[in-house]
């Protein structure tokens, strides 16, 4: 089975959150590496961004395992919603 790619159509707080951090901020670190991403990924025309399934792992992963920096409630703010407040866990 292939790595399946899913479309979710974020409101304009979910595309606010996830444009915070500019995506000119040159980060390299992994937050800053699926930040810039996920924003990358986000068509502003539509609304629409596109995950396919190590995306929504890296988001699991980033917004529960490696305690509260912040993250958790930022990607559940862009993607409670659509996933839940457990991101599809």
């Amino acid at each position: 089975m292939g790595n399946l790619i899913k479309r979710y159509k974020l409101n304009e707080s979910e595309r606010d959150l996830l444009f915070i951090q500019p995506i000119d901020t040159g980060g390299d670190g992994g937050w800053q590496g699926l930040l810039i991403k996920l924003q990358l990924q986000f068509n502003t025309q539509n609304m629409h961004i596109e995950l396919d399934d190590n995306d929504l792992e890296r988001i699991q992963r980033y917004a529960f395992d490696y305690g509260n920096g912040g993250w958790e409630t930022r990607l559940t703010g862009i993607f409670g919603r659509h996933l839940g407040q457990e991101l599809g866990r």
